[in-house]
């Protein structure tokens, strides 16, 4: 373990955040001179610690202590699949605040994903290239297709798909999508706690867990979400499968598994949108952050500078949305 190398980490991780080196000792609830001990590579947080530094600095453990950041970027790239929906839900409707596209761009953002293929129909197509471009302002490629087929795998990458309109939150969020792209040559799908169904019940298939090689049993019922990680070598087979399910159905998977107390909500019809909708007001208002804010997940990921991230709080002024970005850049920029 390269001390010098985690002090770095923990110091580019924190003024990503926007903490002081007081800010963040004190929500940890330790000395300042600690800090700044762990920043000069003079030693390292105890092991009590870790867990709160991690969530704080929204990293998984590992990756903190191996001195990584946001290491997964440059192997993988992202997938969004917006089938057509009954209901009319489209990229930009709105839950709550912002447009359901800006959560979903924000899962791929939050990992470190600059490269995201949206495969959906005109329409959605349409308003994303007219709210994004090809999403340079925000320092990411998109590209719109009509069809899965269209995307041409790239040798040594892999593809992190989101296949539905899924609006997901849950503390530490990041260090579960980061656990399961640490394994590269594997299809590895992800579930929640639920309070009925199960895990082997939704899914015709062996499922196993990623650090045990047997068929996975637990004492909860467990739900598939639908987010998969596939290495390149099965995005042709993926896209001459008539659907998702009977992709999976044909494989073996290894799954990552979320804690409690994480929620999902897939906004496929206007009732699920109204809670949607309702649920990511009182997280807000109670916490008080904006939750999926793209621009700022930008910002933070080092994907924009603080000058361009004010650019696009601009070109939302007058809103509640814009108000926040923008306070959000006076307050870093006096710092």
């Amino acid at each position: 373990m390269d001390i010098t190398k985690v002090g770095k980490t923990i110091a580019y991780l924190r003024k990503r955040a926007g903490y002081t080196q007081k800010e963040l000792a004190d929500r940890i609830g330790i000395s300042d001179k600690a800090v700044s001990k762990w920043e000069r590579g003079q030693g390292l947080p105890e092991i009590t610690y870790l867990r709160k530094l991690s969530i704080l600095l929204d990293i998984d453990t590992d990756s903190l202590l191996a001195g990584n950041v946001a290491h997964h970027n440059n192997g993988w790239q992202g997938v969004i699949i917006l089938e057509h929906n009954p209901h009319g839900i489209t990229a930009g409707t709105r839950i709550y605040d912002k447009p359901l596209i800006n959560y979903l761009l924000s899962y791929f953002l939050l990992v470190g994903i600059k490269k995201i293929h949206i495969v959906c129909g005109s329409n959605d197509s349409d308003y994303i290239e007219k709210e994004f471009g090809s999403g340079a302002d925000y320092g990411i490629h998109i590209a719109c297709h009509h069809d899965l087929s269209e995307i041409v795998p790239e040798e040594n990458i892999n593809y992190m798909i989101l296949y539905g309109r899924c609006i997901l939150y849950g503390v530490d969020q990041t260090r579960f999508f980061l656990k399961a792209m640490v394994e590269k040559n594997r299809l590895t799908i992800m579930a929640l706690p639920r309070k009925t169904g199960s895990l082997h019940m939704s899914l015709d298939m062996r499922v196993l867990d990623s650090n045990k090689p047997e068929a996975l049993r637990t004492q909860y019922d467990y739900s598939r979400i639908p987010f998969l990680f596939i290495p390149a070598s099965m995005m042709s087979e993926l896209s001459n499968t008539e659907s998702i399910q009977g992709f999976l159905n044909q494989h073996e998977a290894f799954v990552e598994m979320l804690d409690r107390g994480f929620v999902e909500i897939e906004a496929e019809d206007w009732n699920n949108v109204q809670d949607a909708s309702t649920f990511m007001r009182i997280v807000q208002e109670k916490c008080g952050m904006n939750v999926y804010c793209l621009e700022e997940v930008a910002w933070r990921r080092g994907f924009i500078t603080l000058d361009q991230l004010k650019k696009l709080g601009e070109k939302k002024v007058g809103t509640e949305y814009g108000s926040y970005i923008l306070d959000l850049y006076e307050r870093m920029n006096k710092e």
